[in-house]
């Protein structure tokens, strides 16, 4: 069930806004062209309820904040 999948997201990744952004960004990524928009979502918060994949996302996401220009 998706719920359990993102209680099990938000326990590796407290900040839910941060977790939504991630999940869209990797969404639109592993999207093709015949596959269902759904499945797509499940499966990308299935990864980040795994613990080892979401401490590596964050850490490239923490990259790429710090060599963002200032606006």
């Amino acid at each position: 069930m998706s719920s359990d999948r993102i209680h099990k997201a938000l326990a590796n990744i407290s900040n839910r806004f941060v977790l939504c952004r991630l999940v869209s960004v990797a969404t639109r990524k592993f999207l093709g062209p015949d596959m269902r928009v759904q499945d797509v979502i499940n499966d990308v918060i299935g990864r980040f309820a795994d613990t080892e994949f979401a401490t590596q996302q964050l850490r490239i996401l923490a990259d790429l904040e710090t060599k963002l220009p200032a606006a």
